[in-house]
């Protein structure tokens, strides 16, 4: 009965935080990548979302392997790391920042970069 419990604890928390990262799994971006809008007039390449899975980020053509890291959950939100395995030929590791805040989402990649706010692009 006591391995059961020490399981128990064990698994319980990392399943709770996973839960927890559901919050963030979906199509994310600004009204321009939401609508897949050209990134300049005349142009051939359109804006992006963020799309993210449980093991995976995606934007436009770039992949992600993620790493997830505890989940720090706060009124109105949450707070999460990850180490982010980018690209294929030549792959590049960062660590990135997710945060959510009242439906807002911003990523920060190597405490440098911010992408956001982004918000839940909707069907379609």
């Amino acid at each position: 009965m006591k391995p059961l419990r020490v399981i128990l604890l064990v698994l319980l928390p990392s399943l709770a935080a996973a839960d927890e990262r559901t919050l963030l799994y979906g199509t994310w971006g600004d009204t321009r990548q939401c609508t897949g809008a050209m990134l300049q007039p005349g142009g051939t390449l359109r804006a992006a979302p963020f799309v993210i899975d449980a093991g995976w980020l995606r934007h436009g053509q770039t992949w992600c392997r993620l790493t997830w890291f505890p989940v720090q959950p706060h009124p109105g939100g949450l707070f999460v790391s990850t180490r982010a395995l980018c690209g294929e030929d030549s792959a590049r590791g960062f660590r990135l920042d997710f945060t959510l805040q009242d439906d807002a989402l911003r990523l920060i990649w190597d405490e440098a970069l911010v992408n956001g706010p982004l918000h839940r692009c909707g069907p379609g």
